[in-house]
């Protein structure tokens, strides 16, 4: 079953994150998408203290070898560095 997984940030910097998401969806998920990828989005808070990381998957086996990989921990290591916090959760798409 398809699923989305959402990161939330709460941040002071929120175009650090912004430009390491924008970067990590370039460099990995755009130019050789791993097995089992749909889809992406970085999205900004409107409140200016916030972003969203929006994936999309064929199945939660398919984020998970992801969420494993060394460029997808790389990228949410440098997040959490500009981040005050943050939190996830993953959904199954009905």
């Amino acid at each position: 079953m398809p699923v989305a997984h959402l990161i939330r940030y709460k941040t002071a910097k929120p175009k650090d994150i912004q430009m390491q998401l924008r970067g990590y969806v370039e460099r990995e998920l755009d130019r050789n998408p791993p097995k089992g990828f749909i889809s992406s989005r970085v999205l900004a808070g409107k409140d200016g203290k916030s972003v969203a990381f929006y994936t999309e998957w064929n199945d939660a086996e398919a984020l998970d070898d992801t969420r494993d990989s060394a460029p997808w921990e790389a990228c949410m290591d440098l997040n959490d560095i500009h981040a005050d916090s943050h939190d996830e959760a993953t959904y199954e798409i009905a």
